[in-house]
């Protein structure tokens, strides 16, 4: 599979905040968020950042955990309880890998870590799709019309939402703004297009996983709550970056929290479909 990495360990909350000292855009432009063709759904037409294309992961935290399997007993970042260390000291990955279970290390909860590429698209009006070369899966984010969640799955049931920022609000678009609350204190229009956000997604209904390919166990139980953000370097160049918590109070003390960036590239020529491995 391409991959690309850094060798040289930089946390990801450092990268987020030095982008926005050296003055690198968050978010989207209205020019950038207009993406979708006129007669879209609404959420297209004022998403406040276009995900579209395709990304790769760029590996800068936790390189020897992510990139390669780590040894049985390697949990550290992980805030697990007495039951989960048993229970992940007790897997055996290699067993699951036989019985054509280890797409269960490529979960909700820990894909977006996988190195390699995620490629998003609107599949309809009310959805977006993001596909992964690594594991070859596929998640569906459903802003609206979201079928009733079905049988427990490892990329379970997602609902996803847009914040904006600026004061912004679509069911406002045309108003006047009487108050003008969102003009800066004078009166006029509402803002008519977003100014920035970003796009929040909750996934419930799982299959008990891993959370990393060594063991650590997930229960079904867990909630995954995801904040996906975009930068605009000076050059053009756009990242986002998605933070992820996952709640799970049978394996985990607190909420797991991390951030993964990924860069967006100009095509998708280096799209490496490969299946799932614990390995």
């Amino acid at each position: 599979m391409h991959k690309e990495t850094h060798g040289m360990r930089l946390m990801t909350r450092t990268f987020t905040a030095l982008a926005m000292a050296a003055g690198l855009s968050l978010g989207a432009t209205p020019a950038v968020a207009q993406q979708a063709p006129a007669g879209g759904s609404v959420y297209q037409r004022f998403a406040p950042i276009d995900l579209t294309g395709t990304w790769v992961s760029i590996v800068t935290e936790d390189w020897h955990l992510r990139m390669i399997t780590p040894p049985k007993g390697a949990f550290e970042n992980f805030p697990l309880t007495p039951a989960a260390r048993q229970a992940a000291q007790a897997a055996d990955p290699a067993a699951m890998q036989a019985a054509g279970q280890a797409c269960m290390a490529y979960a909700a909860p820990t894909i977006m870590r996988e190195p390699g590429r995620v490629r998003i698209a609107w599949e309809d009006g009310d959805t977006l799709k993001i596909e992964t070369d690594a594991g070859q899966q596929t998640r569906l984010l459903h802003f609206a019309n979201a079928p009733a969640p079905g049988e427990r799955s490892w990329q379970g049931h997602s609902l996803a939402s847009w914040t904006y920022s600026g004061g912004f609000d679509p069911r406002r678009v045309g108003e006047s703004d009487q108050a003008g609350n969102n003009n800066g204190g004078r009166r006029g229009r509402a803002p008519q297009a977003p100014q920035g956000g970003k796009l929040e997604v909750t996934t419930t209904n799982l299959r008990a996983g891993y959370l990393r390919k060594n063991g650590i166990p997930f229960s079904q139980d867990a909630v995954v709550t995801e904040y996906f953000n975009l930068i605009t370097e000076p050059d053009g160049t756009r990242w986002f970056v998605v933070t992820t918590r996952v709640h799970d109070p049978e394996n985990l003390v607190v909420d797991y929290i991390t951030s993964t960036n990924f860069r967006r590239e100009p095509d998708g020529s280096k799209w490496d479909p490969t299946p799932c491995s614990l390995q």
